[in-house]
């Protein structure tokens, strides 16, 4: 009879404690519906973004202004160096670029060795862009072009940076990855390229589109002019005017993704529109561009429980390698051991 009883209590129990349990999960989820502006309470499906290339961004950083020319054909330049820091720290802050190297009033060996280096430590899947503000010549007899490194003289083309041995530098890196930009602010740099149009317009600039370019090989040139003399001084800023209106367009540009193409458009136009100077782009000859995107994907660095404008950036000056002057390699200054670093991009 115990035994009964207490079987009894037991399914009594039983019931009314999952009636209880009903009424409050019933009222409980009124609550919730009442009062959760803002709060999803069901599972949704996030939307995954653009299947974006994710190698390295490399950068070599070339500004040449203390020419050494005992003869002197080759002057001064005022803006190079200038133009050349301000495009290496602008690519470290805003844009992700992990490994940077910048030289300055570089010789002819420098540059080679610079541009061979570069091509050893690239893999397959890296964007390297590869920036030169200097002088530069054209032969008008032979129609070939040239970077003057500071260690030219004269008329002497063998101290010279033929325009063929650059498509064979520039050319031997795009055989090891996935993007290459060359970015040339100097005289009859348009030598150099072989006119190429996306013919893309901006309602085309999808997620598709992005995931499409960059998966897609490519070998991009941006010259500041064509076969014509550029400026080294625009409106006493500083700066060139090709990459003047480069870096305004750099740092003004509030999309989370940027391509070459429409870098170079802008820039183009703005230049053009200020000075007697036309800038051109377009694609290295027979380096394998298969119609990709070098893609510029802006960055912000979020330091946990940091003021942002306390999150800053070294530069470290690091004695050259086998060359005759110094290499300037920009870094991420390490932050103390309690505060966390995390880049993350503005998608």
């Amino acid at each position: 009879m115990v035994i009964h009883m207490r079987n009894r209590n037991y399914k009594l129990t039983l019931v009314i404690v999952i009636a209880m349990f009903s009424f409050f999960t019933f009222l409980s989820h009124d609550v919730l519906a009442a009062d959760s502006r803002g709060i999803s309470i069901e599972k949704t499906a996030k939307s995954p973004g653009p299947n974006i290339n994710s190698g390295v961004y490399r950068a070599l950083i070339i500004g040449n202004n203390q020419y050494q020319d005992e003869q002197g054909k080759w002057q001064p330049l005022s803006t190079a160096i200038t133009d050349a820091r301000v495009v290496a720290r602008l690519l470290a802050e805003q844009y992700g670029f992990t490994d940077i190297r910048l030289l300055e009033n570089a010789t002819r060996r420098d540059v080679l060795f610079a541009l061979e280096e570069l091509a050893n430590r690239s893999l397959k899947n890296d964007n390297v862009l590869i920036y030169y503000a200097g002088h530069g010549f054209l032969d008008d007899e032979t129609n070939k072009g040239f970077w003057v490194p500071v260690d030219a003289e004269g008329d002497d083309h063998t101290t010279f940076l033929r325009n063929s041995t650059i498509r064979d530098e520039v050319s031997s890196i795009a055989s090891r990855v996935q993007h290459t930009l060359l970015i040339s602010d100097s005289c009859f740099s348009g030598s150099l390229l072989r006119s190429a149009s996306r013919s893309i317009s901006e309602s085309d600039y999808t997620e598709k589109y992005f995931e499409k370019v960059s998966n897609k090989k490519s070998v991009q040139i941006m010259a500041a002019g064509g076969f014509e003399y550029v400026d080294d001084d625009y409106r006493e800023s500083g700066h060139s005017p090709f990459t003047y209106f480069l870096i305004n367009e750099l740092k003004t540009n509030n999309s989370p993704m940027f391509t070459v193409s429409q870098l170079s458009g802008n820039v183009e136009r703005a230049v053009a529109n200020n000075v007697d100077q036309v800038p051109e782009s377009g694609v290295l000859q027979g380096a394998g561009d298969e119609l990709g995107e070098f893609i510029f994907i802006r960055m912000d660095v979020a330091v946990e429980g940091v003021d942002p404008e306390r999150v800053k950036l070294e530069v470290n000056v690091i004695p050259g390698e086998n060359t005759g002057t110094d290499t300037i390699k920009i870094e991420q200054k390490q932050p103390d051991t309690k505060q966390k670093v995390v880049p993350i991009p503005t998608l």
